[in-house]
């Protein structure tokens, strides 16, 4: 593994950074660069470091681990809004990225890196890397993805990127003063179109050359681009080059950028804004038609930080803004009416990398920090004062919380982006005991969610939710505890734990399905699921004591307008519990009573179609020369169900048709999914089988299908 070279440490440039960049020399040479990218692309990372990389690439030379399968699941629309909320950009950037972690399979790892489990509160996520075009992997889009997310690579021009009059590069005029025929403008679409993304963030860092320099040229290109992407993809200019074609960053939409954004159709700005910046850019937007929520105003997390940089960095507001305070940014934009671009969320990973998740949360939800050591803090005095508690203002009282799932498909089964695993797959995962696979998150509830309310019993049976998981068995545990007792021990309590805010047709057509098991804390208790309709209407369904996995299916139909023809939408599934005082005496012990495991939660179109998929031509490929040399599990499938899919508004690839992965067995050992019709055999998995001197071995490929069924099974004897 080659070391990281000065521009994939760097962040984006901003005003008085200039003088701190280290000389274009540094770093790995163009052949080691091109080594690495060889290996990168084996973990199904796209990149390209020049133009000459971008012009050299076409379909053919694509890999398959190279392609997201996992279509857009568009969002079901907004329900009414209690109080005001922004759109969230969030532009990753972690380390450099393309990390090993992030690959197309998986990987060992020490401890658990980012992988956003807050992805009901963001429209946009945008993949950035200091490469020249960087190509979000599949890992990232097939979450996203699933979620809702559109996700974005990044175009970037850097100060010492060459040859930047390439982009204006263009084959005629259209006689009207009109250029036309961008070579880059098309590849940049088409990249985006065959590895499954949703367009580009586009950079420009660097002033063209005087003697190619035109505005006009500049967004001609951005028009093409737009129009070849098409309506569905989304383009985003950063304020950085302006209209005379100098970097500066205006932090605003204003006159020397505005043809840019109106071009792309969006904005991201720089990150030292103020109030009055933010209202004179809707003010601005609003005379040209330019939507508010596509003016992104950037915030820089790692401003936070303790510098000793003559310049440091600032960002919204100018004291103590980002980190632990990057909500106060989203709830001031929006107070605005604007969207927000969260640059470096992951910045909670990589500045605790022993506590990111507790650092996340602070972030996210305005937990305590607590005493978390950090390169910010006083020694032995933990970094309460420089990354302070926000439970005011946290990122998600503000953000905008979309519905889970589309308007008529959810899929959940909890699954996280890193998992254990069995000590027969140590040999995989380089003998760790945790493994990253980042591409199989599924749509996760908001865990800070409680029972607990301003009211004054509502200290009495508290359900709280929380994420876990064995090898090959992700749940979601709901759990509850007591503290304070009530005034009479013989009242009984209501209690409901939303888990999911939806927004879907509530007359009869779907249907849900819960897998779940549940231990009765009390004879006393009723324990059960409700559903929370937009007519006020509540229906819930009880469940009985089983300690085996158990499946509750119902219709989603609202009662009280049955038969009415009245529009009416399923709005929240939650956990519901009536009972006595449960709880109290463990309460000191800090150890809360499981309520129920939820296995996994389905809302599926109930008139569903038979399969009609088949898997078959699994065989062994040989891929690769010298370092780059492995073998490969590939397959085939055939499928008839396409227009069905669509027709019923179910997932459907175009990669996997309906499959959403695929489980791989061999030899009795589930060795892992793919997201494409070919899986990696490591070398150790080979040895480990030839190992045991068998002249066959049993393969099987398991097709899964988006709503987590198992739909086929293929099995055959292969020599390894």
């Amino acid at each position: 593994m080659l070391t990281s070279g000065w521009k994939d440490i760097l962040r984006p440039i901003r005003d008085g950074y200039r003088h701190l960049f280290p000389s274009p020399g540094t770093g790995p040479t163009p052949e080691e660069r091109r080594k690495q990218r060889k290996l990168d692309k084996l973990k199904g990372f796209t990149y390209f470091d020049t133009f000459e990389q971008l012009d050299d690439w076409t379909i053919e030379e694509s890999d398959p681990l190279q392609r997201a399968n996992t279509p857009l699941l568009p969002r079901a629309t907004l329900g009414k809004r209690l109080r005001k909320s922004t759109n969230v950009l969030l532009i990753h950037d972690y380390s450099g990225n393309y990390q090993y972690y992030e690959s197309s399979q998986g990987a060992g790892v020490h401890l658990e890196k980012y992988s956003c489990e807050y992805l009901q509160f963001v429209e946009i996520f945008v993949y950035f890397s200091h490469k020249l075009v960087c190509v979000p992997p599949p890992s990232w889009t097939n979450t996203l993805h699933r979620n809702g997310v559109l996700a974005l690579g990044t175009l970037l021009v850097e100060p010492q990127t060459p040859h930047t009059e390439r982009l204006l590069e263009h084959d005629s005029d259209d006689g009207q003063d009109k250029p036309q025929g961008f070579p880059i403008a098309k590849k940049l679409a088409l990249i985006a179109d065959h590895h499954g993304f949703d367009g580009w963030l586009v950079n420009i860092e660097k002033p063209f050359p005087k003697d190619v320099w035109n505005s006009n040229l500049l967004t001609a290109f951005l028009r093409e681009l737009r129009e070849e992407l098409g309506p569905n993809r989304k383009l985003i200019w950063y304020d950085a080059l302006t209209l005379s074609n100098k970097i500066s960053y205006q932090n605003a939409l204003n006159k020397k950028n505005l043809a840019y954004a109106q071009t792309c159709g969006s904005l991201l700005t720089n990150y030292c804004w103020n109030e009055g910046d933010a209202k004179t850019s809707k003010i601005l937007g609003q005379e040209v038609n330019l939507s508010s929520q596509d003016i992104y105003f950037g915030v820089d997390v790692w401003a936070q930080n303790k510098t000793t940089l003559t310049h440091p960095r600032t960002t919204y507001p100018a004291k103590g803004g980002g980190g632990t305070n990057t909500g106060l940014a989203v709830t001031k934009l929006a107070e605005t009416g604007l969207g927000v671009g969260i640059f470096a969320p992951a910045w909670s990973f990589e500045h605790f990398p022993v506590f990111g998740r507790s650092a996340e949360r602070a972030m996210w939800d305005g937990s305590n920090i607590g005493d978390l050591e950090c390169p910010c803090g006083e020694p032995g005095h933990g970094c309460g004062q420089r990354h302070p508690q926000n439970r005011q203002f946290p990122i998600t009282r503000f953000a905008r919380e979309y519905p889970a799932g589309s308007e008529r498909f959810f899929y959940t089964d909890f699954q996280r982006a890193f998992a254990s695993h069995s000590h027969e797959l140590d040999c995989i995962y380089d003998d760790k005991r945790t493994h990253s696979q980042l591409g199989a998150q599924s749509i996760l509830p908001h865990m800070a969610q409680t029972t607990v309310t301003d009211a004054p019993e509502s200290g009495i049976n508290i359900l709280e939710m929380s994420l876990e998981g064995q090898p090959r068995r992700p749940r979601l545990g709901i759990n509850l505890h007591s503290i304070s007792k009530g005034h009479n021990p013989t009242d009984t309590y209501e209690r409901k734990l939303p888990i999911f805010k939806v927004n879907m047709p509530a007359d009869g057509s779907l249907g849900l399905k819960i897998n779940y098991s549940h231990l009765s804390p009390s004879p006393k208790s009723q324990t059960g699921f409700y559903l929370r309709f937009s007519d006020d209407s509540t229906a819930v369904f009880y469940v009985k004591e089983a300690s085996s996995i158990r499946t509750l299916q119902e219709p989603v139909i609202s009662q009280s307008r049955a038969g009415t023809g009245d529009l009416v939408t399923l709005q929240e599934v939650g956990v519901y519990l009536k009972a006595p005082l449960l709880g109290f005496e463990l309460a000191y012990e800090n150890y809360p009573i499981r309520l129920i495991d939820i296995k996994s939660i389905s809302i599926t179109p109930i008139h569903t179609i038979a399969p009609s998929c088949h898997i078959n031509n699994i065989r062994l490929e040989r891929r690769g020369t010298n370092q780059s040399s492995q073998w490969r599990l590939c397959w085939d499938f055939s499928d008839e169900g396409k227009e069905q899919a669509v027709m019923l508004g179910v997932p459907y690839s175009d990669l996997t048709g309906p499959f959403s992965h695929f489980l791989v067995s061999i030899d009795g050992l589930s060795v892992g999914r793919a997201y494409a019709l070919e899986y990696i055999l490591c070398q150790a998995l080979v040895d480990k089988f030839n190992a045991k001197g068998a002249d066959r071995v049993t393969v099987i490929v398991t097709g899964v299908g988006f709503g987590g069924e198992y739909l086929v099974n293929e099995t055959v004897w292969l020599r390894i």
